[in-house]
C-alpha cells in the first residue's frame, strides 16, 4: 500500500473516533481455497475391497465422501438410500451391517435425535483431519474397545498398530 492510502485509512478512523489514531495495516496474501479431502490408507483398503460386497464398497465410498472432520458421518440411512438411488432401505442396512462387522464403521445413537445413528469411520481405513487428532482418536479407541482397531479381514501378522 502507498503512504497516501494509509493516511486515508488513518483519517477515516480519526473521523469516526474523533481522536488522532495510529493505524497499522497488515497485508496478507490470499490463500486459495483447496477442495476438501480424506486420507485413504491403501494397504488396508486393498485388503478390504477383496472382502466387501460391491454394495458395501459403494456405501463406504459414500460415507467417505460425506465424512466430517475426525471421521464423523452424520447422514441417516434414508438419505444414503435416496442419494445412492437405492429402491430399498434394506440395501443400506445390509451394507452398514457388513461395514460394522469388518470394524470399518462404528454406529452410535445421535444425542439430538435418538431415532438416528451417527457413524464414525475407523481411522485405520481413512481419516479426515489433522494427523495428531487421528493418533489421539486411535489411542482413545484402543482404551475404550481395542477390538475396534482389529481388522478381521486383514492378515493377523500384519495388523496395523498405533
Amino acid at each position: 500500500m502507498e503512504k497516501k492510502d494509509l493516511e486515508k485509512i488513518a483519517q477515516g478512523v480519526k473521523d469516526v473516533t474523533g481522536e488522532e489514531t495510529s493505524v497499522s495495516v497488515y497485508v496478507k496474501k490470499k490463500i486459495p481455497v483447496q477442495s476438501t479431502y480424506t486420507m485413504f490408507y491403501q494397504n488396508i483398503n486393498l485388503e478390504l475391497v477383496k472382502h466387501l460386497k460391491p454394495n458395501s464398497c459403494k456405501v463406504l465410498m459414500y460415507m467417505m465422501a460425506k465424512t466430517g472432520y475426525d471421521n464423523f458421518v452424520g447422514v441417516n440411512q434414508e438419505t444414503i438410500q435416496e442419494e445412492l438411488d437405492y429402491t430399498s432401505i434394506r440395501s443400506v442396512q445390509v451394507a452398514i451391517s457388513e461395514l460394522k462387522k469388518m470394524n470399518i464403521i462404528i454406529a452410535t445413537k445421535d444425542l439430538a435425535d435418538k431415532r438416528r445413528n451417527i457413524y464414525f469411520i475407523n481411522p485405520l481405513q481413512s481419516w479426515k483431519g489433522k494427523v495428531a487428532k487421528r493418533l489421539q482418536s486411535m489411542a482413545r479407541l484402543k482404551e475404550i474397545n481395542a477390538d475396534q482397531l482389529s481388522l478381521p479381514f486383514y492378515p493377523k501378522d500384519k495388523q496395523p498398530t498405533i
